[in-house]
């Protein structure tokens, strides 16, 4: 409940109004009388207050004096102004100080109780909206890390914004740094085999505290994760620096050597050269990334990034799209083949150095997944797991640890269903055929060769192929050789002939003939498009 206080001069009305009005029906649980403004002032001291109802004109401070005072030290406070003068003057400066209701004695009860009520709601709405506030602002506060993260994040890939709005942001997420300011990216890899998830998470929480506390002091600092689960600081310098090198050094060594000596870890440490934020920051990364890969397994080490190369051009990976494609394996239940290509895959991602590389895997395998649920009529959530949606919602910021390991979770599953339900798409002797095809596109691949390879007589193994996979083995042929040509057109600067010779055709108008009837255009307009 709110509490009311009356204040006027004349007794008569502060009790006249004090007792006549059954106020706690209206929500008033108290109310307070007043006979001056000291009075008033003394007990605004004392208790809470809520509404106020005064008289204007009383010996020496008036009741505008009284709203004034209240106005500076209680703001929520409302006030409601009963006078016998129906000055413009007055109602003018009690509208200024931004008084409730100007009421005219003598007033009525229901005028009286109407701007108690109405004041009551003002309270109860600025309440309630400086609550929202207060819990926006906390929600701000509390996720303001994962939000910097966010940012950086995009920033590291490359994301383009326009420069007003990510000063904005950059102020809101009290980001130290702005768009054109100097800085060095540090890159941070925790060496030390890693035990839990939950661990290694806690372990990287601890080696980003000890990186503020040593280059706070000198630095802005903003960090994020990468795909590969590494650290990545940007640091912006507080003021100009003498020798930015030599200090940057030495506080990495003492980094490197506080990590080990307080949390009993080894880390290594890659510091790009110096560059204008944001545009050149991926450029950065990339310089700092490379030179940490080029070094292998080494632990402990501290790299001067600009001194090696200026970074790697982005390229396409060749295990994901080099044939016969994921789909195809798990399509002809060669599985071995697919964990073996996934083995390729990952191991092509862990030596990369560009995040997006990771991106583009998890789109690619999270596609022919969804190819194979459909085909076998199954439900996408059984196939692809509830870990798919996080995946899903992170982006790019999935990391290569979190989509190897739900890729392997699905291939497990997928091998085990397949086996449970005993209806492999293939036999072992159809994948034999298939692996043998594979790698031996460029060779005479006539039925009476294939079938020579796996002791069948032609017409049985032809006939075994068509029930067994709904597809004649001359098509599977030609799939996989237009596949293996896509590839080399898209990835090498073979010539056509070349590209048509290493899959079979030696004679190029025919490669040519069979390539345009299988896509629709020449390979000259396909590498061309």
């Amino acid at each position: 409940m709110m509490n009311l206080m009356v204040v006027d001069d004349e007794h008569s009305a502060v009790e006249s109004i004090a007792s006549s009005i059954a106020w706690r029906e209206y929500g008033i649980g108290q109310v307070y009388k007043a006979y001056s403004v000291k009075e008033a002032l003394q007990q605004m001291a004392a208790h809470q207050v809520h509404i106020i109802i005064t008289d204007i004109r009383m010996p020496g401070l008036s009741g505008l004096d009284l709203v004034s005072h209240i106005r500076q030290k209680w703001e929520q406070t409302k006030c409601i102004i009963l006078s016998g003068h129906a000055s413009f003057d007055y109602a003018k400066q009690a509208l200024k100080h931004g008084t409730v209701s100007y009421l005219l004695k003598p007033v009525r009860d229901e005028e009286l109780i109407e701007a108690v009520q109405q004041a009551s709601v003002q309270i109860r709405l600025e309440g309630e909206k400086q609550q929202l506030h207060q819990r926006a602002m906390y929600s701000v506060r509390e996720h303001l890390p994962e939000k910097r993260a966010e940012l950086m994040k995009d920033v590291l890939l490359g994301r383009k914004f326009a420069e007003d709005e990510l000063e904005g942001k950059l102020e809101q997420l009290e980001i130290g740094f702005r768009p054109q300011d100097k800085m060095q990216l540090l890159l941070i890899r925790y060496d030390d085999p890693q035990p839990t998830h939950k661990a290694f998470r806690l372990m990287k929480y601890a080696i980003s505290n000890v990186v503020e506390e040593i280059f706070s002091s000198s630095y802005h600092l903003c960090h994020t994760d990468d795909a590969y689960d590494d650290l990545v600081f940007m640091a912006s310098p507080k003021q100009a620096q003498s020798e930015p090198e030599l200090l940057m050094g030495r506080l990495g060594d003492r980094l490197i050597h506080s990590v080990k000596q307080y949390l009993n870890a080894t880390i290594s440490l890659s510091v790009s050269k110096t560059g204008r934020f944001p545009h050149q920051v991926p450029q950065l990364y990339h310089q700092a990334v490379s030179a940490l890969r080029k070094q292998g397994a080494g632990k402990g080490l501290h790299l001067n990034a600009a001194a090696s190369s200026h970074g790697a051009s982005l390229k396409s990976l060749t295990a994901l799209y080099e044939p016969p494609g994921l789909t195809t394996l798990l399509e002809a239940g060669r599985m071995e083949d697919a964990h073996r290509k996934i083995d390729q895959i990952f191991a092509e991602l862990s030596g990369s150095v560009f995040p997006e590389h990771v991106y583009v895997a998890f789109h690619y395998l999270a596609a022919a997944f969804s190819y194979m649920a459909h085909r076998e009529g199954k439900q996408l959530s059984d196939v692809l797991g509830e870990q798919y949606q996080q995946l899903l919602k992170d982006g790019y910021g999935v990391s290569l640890r979190s989509l190897e390991a739900w890729t392997r979770n699905v291939m497990q599953q997928w091998t085990e269903r397949t086996q449970d339900s005993g209806q492999e798409s293939g036999s072992t002797l159809i994948r034999q055929v298939q692996h043998w095809i594979d790698h031996h596109l460029g060779e005479d691949l006539s039925l009476q060769v294939i079938a020579g390879e796996v002791h069948l007589h032609p017409v049985y193994l032809s006939k075994m192929y068509k029930q067994s996979t709904g597809e004649g083995i001359s098509d599977y042929i030609i799939r996989s050789r237009m596949e293996r040509a896509v590839h080399l057109l898209k990835h090498t600067g073979m010539k056509i002939y070349e590209v048509g010779q290493e899959v079979g055709y030696n004679n190029t108008p025919y490669f040519i003939q069979v390539f345009r009837k299988h896509y629709g255009l020449t390979p000259q307009d396909f590498r061309n498009g």
